[in-house]
């Protein structure tokens, strides 16, 4: 009863963000919330939530997951500087991308720091392992069928 009463809560609060999203410009915005819909149910699947759990853990989640695609999205950029910059500029300029490069990695350690500790405080320690192993298998999970899926494209 419990599980269910958590499925539903998910639910309904994934459907209100679908809704609230406005669908980005090249028509992906679809694609990213089925995405979004299949880890949601594969974490609740894993995680094995209480509904209490799982009404302080499901805002805590969206907003790191949030922030973890801003500084994500950053590093992605600086890494497109990286490949496109050449030994030939200047050392002034190459040590401000090295710079913001190393910064970027560490936002993204003090966010996971940041985060493992509210989410210590929400769940017991042992689901917050599990929610790194869930994620963990998602990601291969994901892989898997992305491969399947060109595996059966017809050849172009």
């Amino acid at each position: 009863m419990k599980r269910i009463f958590a499925i539903i809560f998910i639910s309904l609060f994934l459907v209100s963000q679908g809704f609230s999203q406005e669908k980005n410009r090249d028509g992906n915005q679809d694609r990213w919330e089925k995405y979004r819909s299949e880890k949601v149910a594969f974490l609740t699947n894993k995680l094995d939530l209480t509904p209490q759990e799982a009404e302080k853990f499901w805002p805590v989640y969206n907003a790191m997951e949030k922030e973890r695609s801003e500084v994500q999205k950053s590093r992605r950029d600086l890494e497109k500087q990286v490949r496109e910059a050449t030994e030939q500029s200047s050392d002034h300029e190459i040590i401000k991308l090295t710079r913001e490069f190393a910064s970027n990695l560490e936002k993204e350690g003090m966010l996971a720091t940041e985060y493992n500790e509210k989410f210590l405080k929400i769940l017991p320690p042992q689901k917050v392992l599990k929610m790194y192993k869930a994620e963990g298998e998602f990601r291969m999970y994901m892989f898997r069928k992305f491969r399947e899926h060109r595996d059966d494209s017809p050849d172009e």
